[in-house]
């Protein structure tokens, strides 16, 4: 299974939030964080909606597409 590319660390980061807290604020086990992160793991849409909520950002400025469909 190919990792999926996204830009969840990159504005992580830009807001000078830790993985640690951005895992406390969001209730998901830091290791999860660290999977989706690296594109280990893709989270559910209920989790990718929180997410961008959580940056400020829309699902797809997080998650872009990898070649259009």
């Amino acid at each position: 299974m190919a990792e999926m590319t996204n830009n969840l660390m990159k504005y992580r980061k830009e807001a000078g939030i830790s993985r640690s807290r951005a895992a406390t604020e969001l209730c998901v086990d830091i290791k999860t964080l660290y999977r989706y992160e690296y594109g280990v793991r893709c989270p559910n849409v209920y989790t990718a909606i929180r997410l961008a909520k959580y940056y400020h950002k829309t699902v797809q400025e997080l998650f872009p597409e990898e070649g259009g469909l």
